[in-house]
């Protein structure tokens, strides 16, 4: 495993991936920082290409184990009700 990049992700790109681990779209991450989605889809390429990730997940999770998101910034999904089992009438 390369340790390029291992904590060069700064700025404007570690915050477009920490929205992404947050389970924002493009178009929801250029909303919440203001920026074009062009803007946002160059700062997650640059990130990718420095964190020597294949794609978004790839990016997190390597960002993830390099300490650079936290566990506690990306939330759990919502729990699911348990399945019920047959009714009897």
């Amino acid at each position: 495993m390369s340790l390029r990049g291992i904590n060069t992700v700064k700025g404007r790109r570690l915050e477009c991936l920490r929205h992404l681990a947050n389970g924002l779209t493009i178009p929801e991450i250029a909303s919440e920082m203001y920026i074009s989605e062009d803007s946002v889809k160059s700062h997650l390429q640059i990130a990718y290409r420095e964190l020597g990730a294949r794609n978004g997940p790839h990016a997190v999770g390597i960002a993830m184990v390099r300490g650079l998101i936290q566990p506690h910034e990306v939330p759990l999904p919502a729990p699911r009700a348990p399945l019920k089992k047959g009714v009897k009438s």
